[in-house]
């Protein structure tokens, strides 16, 4: 299975006008406020966003899906973005005005390592509290790399030579791939060490994380025998959102909507959830017997 771009530089190529053009330089990210283009600034093209063959989208830019930094305005976009979760974690009634927030927020863990919650994300007081927690560690993880990426670039590349280029070249499938097993591994660590912190600060502090929907399946899959108790309308401590395409509209140019999956969602408890992931492993004594080597090179069978 390949992969097709599916944003260039926040515009969305499956639509064939406007004529979407190259951009080079050091040009604003069109998801965030204040920053400069990662990809552009890295000297590499500003894909936000491919599609897997079979339609489903993959975020390849950290800054696409609702990245931040601290002491910048939140745009749009964001504001949006967190809205739509903080309905889904705290109630659909939830407003704007309701929903607070700190960005890049230092988590304290042993041995100095430094940790950063893309956002605590909270109510304001006063506001009612409901079935979850009232304050969270929010992480934000829309997709990761692929494999292959050199063969995007040179399609890239050939489109942006071409003195006829079209939205069609430009979205045409190559043999790159998603890298879900790449994103998973990093995604553990997140789970469980800040996950853990949220558990050890105060009783009733929770862990959500928002994820694309490619991501959720593969983890759903991962996870499928450990039965993991279904708490949305209970005392959850973790949250996992899944973020899809939003196609209740006709297609316009700019970027791609997206939203929360409501069939892609999670609400569970943090301890079994990090059971499940550690009981992944099996016994496997063939491992630790049979044939061997010693520091002199020599083979030595060991029962």
């Amino acid at each position: 299975m390949g992969v097709s771009v599916a944003e260039y530089y926040g515009q969305r190529t499956d639509i064939d006008t406007p004529v979407i053009h190259p951009v080079k330089g050091q040009l604003p990210c069109p998801f965030t406020c204040g920053n400069t283009c990662k990809k552009l600034k890295s000297g590499n093209p500003p894909v936000c966003s491919v599609r897997k063959a079979d339609g489903t989208l993959w975020i390849v830019c950290s800054e696409r899906l609702c990245a931040t930094k601290k002491d910048i305005p939140l745009c749009e976009h964001q504001c949006a973005i967190l809205h739509d979760v903080g309905k889904h974690i705290f109630h659909p009634s939830v407003t704007r005005e309701q929903i607070c927030v700190k960005r890049e927020e230092r988590l304290n863990v042993v041995e100095g390592t430094k940790y950063n919650a893309d956002y605590v994300i909270s109510l304001s007081s006063g506001t009612t509290p409901y079935s979850g927690p009232d304050r969270l560690i929010l992480e934000m993880q829309g997709g990761g790399e692929t494999t292959n990426t050199g063969k995007i670039t040179a399609l890239i590349k050939q489109w942006a030579d071409n003195p006829e280029r079209t939205n069609a070249l430009l979205r045409l499938m190559t043999e790159a791939s998603t890298l879900e097993t790449n994103a998973w591994r990093r995604q553990q660590e997140q789970f469980i060490v800040k996950g853990n912190i949220a558990m050890k600060t105060w009783k009733g502090y929770g862990i959500a994380f928002c994820v694309g929907s490619i991501l959720f399946d593969y983890l759903k899959d991962k996870l499928s025998s450990a039965r993991l108790p279904d708490l949305h309308n209970y005392n959850w401590t973790l949250a996992i959102l899944g973020i899809c395409e939003d196609t209740s509209a006709p297609i316009h140019p700019g970027p791609i909507p997206i939203k929360v999956d409501e069939s892609r969602m999670l609400f569970t408890n943090y301890q079994t959830f990090v059971q499940a992931l550690i009981n992944q492993g099996e016994p496997s004594l063939s491992a630790f017997r049979g044939q061997f080597v010693n520091l002199e090179n020599q083979e030595v069978m060991i029962l």
